[in-house]
């Protein structure tokens, strides 16, 4: 057993004891070859979580700031990123996600698996927002099935902007594989990746149960409203009309 694994085995086990989630759907995901796992996004834990929970290796694609950050939690948080082989993502709008993308190929052709959040930032209002079309291009381009999954609830174990963990019960449902044959000879059509794309989201919003919203979401605007709700919460009552 690699380190890697052993690491996931000891704190999946232990986020289990701590969370009790409800994991539904794992005999959907492949027990042989590569695929594409597809999430929604409402925390920070999402693809830690994720990264535990699926019974084989999994290589979730994250922002490249997780890498390089100062002092002893950062270093820490790096280490774990590292150790969990994180695909760094620099967002820049352009070169950094195609980078990514290709080096998520390269997994998924020497028979790995890797997880994107279609939204590509987190949900500022717990909505399902318009997903881009990076899971849909690996999936034409390597022929590797997609599997959608919906979380519910992670967005009350870590709120945007806040460090510590809370332990609250969250959901897990993973759906049935989504499979690029039917786009058969349209592989390279920028309308094939956004039907598709819109097919997958259409699949995670069924197990997560949120509103689907037709735009895509703002990067930094889920903790921008987790600081503001903080600070309605922390405000004294009845304080200054």
């Amino acid at each position: 057993m690699s380190g890697r694994e052993l690491l996931r085995k000891i704190l999946s086990g232990l986020a289990v004891t701590v969370f009790r989630p409800r994991i539904t759907g794992l005999s959907q995901l492949p027990k042989y070859g590569p695929f594409i796992l597809a999430a929604n996004h409402l925390s920070f834990s999402d693809h830690v979580f994720l990264t535990l929970f699926v019974p084989r290796p999994l290589y979730f694609v994250g922002k490249a700031e997780r890498l390089g950050r100062r002092g002893v939690r950062g270093r820490l948080s790096g280490l774990f990123f590292r150790g969990i082989g994180m695909i760094p993502v620099r967002r820049d709008g352009g070169r950094g996600g195609v980078a990514a993308l290709e080096l998520s190929r390269e997994r998924i052709e020497r028979g790995l698996s890797v997880g994107i959040h279609p939204e590509g930032t987190r949900s500022p209002d717990g909505r399902l927002y318009r997903g881009h079309t990076g899971a849909a291009w690996l999936s034409l381009a390597t022929g590797a099935p997609v599997v959608p999954c919906g979380l519910v609830g992670t967005d009350q174990v870590q709120s945007p902007g806040r460090l510590l963990f809370k332990r609250v019960r969250f959901g897990v449902h993973f759906g049935q594989p989504l499979r690029p044959d039917r786009y058969a000879g349209r592989e390279e059509l920028s309308l094939t990746r956004r039907q598709f794309t819109d097919e997958i989201m259409r699949q995670i919003q069924v197990l997560s149960g949120q509103e689907l919203v037709p735009r895509f979401a703002v990067k930094g605007q889920a903790i921008e409203a987790g600081r503001a709700g903080t600070a309605r919460t922390s405000a004294p009552a009845g304080g200054p009309r």
